[in-house]
C-alpha cells in the first residue's frame, strides 16, 4: 500500500467518524460537509426502502426519524474500504449500530447495519457520493423482539 493510499484510507476514515460525530450529536446541519448535494442515499429498512438526493434530504429524515429518542449514539463497528487506482474514487463497506432510548418509556434499542459508500475526492477533500444503508438486526432490550436479516449477497464484492 503506498503513502498516498495509507492517507486517503485514514482521510475516508476520519470521513466516516465525523459522519458517526454529527449524527451522535445530531447535527445534521453539518453534513453538508461531508455529503455531496446530489449523492443518491438509499435506506432498505427491510420492508421500507427510502430514497434521498444529498445531505439536506438525509439530514431532515434522520432528525424527525430521532424525536422520539432521549439518548442516541451512532457507533461504527469495522470498515473496508478500496480506493480506485485514479486515487479520486473509492468504495467502502461501514459497519454500525444505533443505540437509543425512548425517551416516553426508556425502552433501549440497538439497530445493526451495513452502509455501502461511494466517495469522491473533491478539491482534495473525500466526500460521501453515494450511499446504500441495509438494515441486519434490531434489538429490543426489553427483549420482546429481535428481528434479523441477511447479508444482501450482491454486495459481497467491493469492486
Amino acid at each position: 500500500m503506498s503513502a498516498v493510499n495509507v492517507e486517503d484510507q485514514f482521510l475516508i476514515r476520519d470521513l466516516q467518524s465525523r459522519y458517526a460525530d454529527m449524527c451522535s450529536r445530531q447535527a445534521f446541519g453539518d453534513l453538508v460537509d461531508l455529503i455531496l448535494p446530489d449523492a443518491d442515499i438509499v435506506l432498505d429498512l427491510r420492508g421500507t426502502v427510502l430514497s434521498f438526493r444529498g445531505p439536506v434530504q438525509l439530514g431532515d429524515f434522520i432528525a424527525e426519524s430521532l424525536e422520539t429518542f432521549d439518548f442516541f449514539q451512532f457507533v461504527i463497528r469495522n470498515t473496508v474500504i478500496t480506493i480506485e487506482d485514479s486515487g479520486e474514487a473509492a468504495v467502502g463497506r461501514l459497519w454500525m449500530s444505533e443505540m437509543r432510548r425512548v425517551r416516553e418509556t426508556g425502552l433501549w434499542s440497538t439497530i445493526f447495519g451495513v452502509y455501502h459508500d461511494q466517495y469522491l475526492k473533491v478539491d482534495g477533500s473525500w466526500m460521501i457520493s453515494g450511499r446504500q444503508y441495509h438494515s441486519l438486526a434490531r434489538l429490543s432490550h426489553a427483549l420482546e423482539s429481535c428481528d434479523v436479516f441477511d447479508f444482501p449477497e450482491e454486495f459481497n464484492d467491493l469492486v
